[in-house]
């Protein structure tokens, strides 16, 4: 029982809510957070929307900065600490999950750090309430940070 009372302490949900609704903005700074998780020598699944989002999410990972890269793979093509997925994640990481998917990750619990983003669009703001009381209810305290000028 200590065990498990040891993991669930070890798991923490973050929320960052940026102050744009402009999905460049979004892909920009979830790059930020790639290149952040890396230089902690994490690992990280980043769970996305659809097709559409994963190449303009795999192209702004490439392009990030000019003078370094941001090791990733689309679905496990190929291995590398950063992973790029669209709806089952076949393989976790179980380090971070970064969830950018309309549905609630139900699959957070594998993860040591759960992540999500959030812009200033309605629909946005609203399933970020609504991931706020799922959370709550499967017994994790989520922490909020405020991205941008107020």
């Amino acid at each position: 029982m200590q065990t498990s009372n040891r993991q669930v302490a070890e798991q923490d949900v973050l929320f960052y809510v940026l102050n744009s609704d402009d999905p460049h903005t979004l892909d920009q700074f979830v790059a930020k957070l790639c290149q952040k998780i890396l230089s902690e020598q994490r690992q990280c699944d980043i769970r996305l929307a659809d097709e559409m989002t994963m190449e303009r999410l795999n192209r702004t990972l490439w392009a990030f900065k000019p003078e370094s890269f941001l090791p990733h793979s689309i679905q496990n093509q190929c291995p590398a600490p950063i992973q790029l997925w669209t709806e089952k994640i076949a393989q976790p990481k179980k380090d971070v999950l970064l969830n950018l998917h309309p549905e609630f990750p139900v699959l957070h619990p594998q993860y040591q750090r759960t992540i999500e983003v959030l812009d200033q669009s309605a629909a946005l703001i609203e399933r970020g309430r609504q991931r706020w009381r799922q959370y709550k209810q499967a017994g994790f305290e989520p922490i909020v940070h405020k991205i941008g000028p107020k």
